[in-house]
């Protein structure tokens, strides 16, 4: 058994938007800093949403769904947090620390995803 090429998409477009729940979840308080559940994310979780984005990458690819400034700003969070979190003593905040590295301070949300979120 074969599934048709509109079910494959439906599949697609599913895991897309339960992996943009998960990242637009993880960005939304930003620029306080990047979100695992209620708190702050560790180096562990930030390469745990890494894993994430990339396979979000290719989804929105595949579907021709233009995405690439959401994954940049959130590969720029999910590259910078742990180091920010390694040496936050050094920083007034996050927000200072994302403005002085040229960083994003918020990630922009994504209407062609979220219409697939059921």
């Amino acid at each position: 058994m074969t599934i048709s090429d509109s079910a494959s998409v439906l599949v697609l477009e599913g895991e897309l938007a339960q992996i943009y729940s998960v990242l637009d979840y993880a960005m939304h308080e930003l620029p306080a800093g990047v979100l695992w559940n209620p708190n702050a994310a560790t180096d562990s979780q930030c390469a745990e949403l890494l894993v994430d984005l990339n396979r979000f990458e290719v989804l929105s690819k595949q579907l021709a769904i233009s995405t690439q400034d959401f994954v940049d700003a959130c590969r720029w969070h999910l590259d910078h947090y742990p180091h920010y979190r390694s040496r936050q003593r050094h920083f007034a905040d996050y927000a200072s620390y994302c403005t002085d590295r040229g960083g994003p301070l918020r990630v922009p949300t994504l209407n062609d995803v979220e219409k697939f979120q059921r």
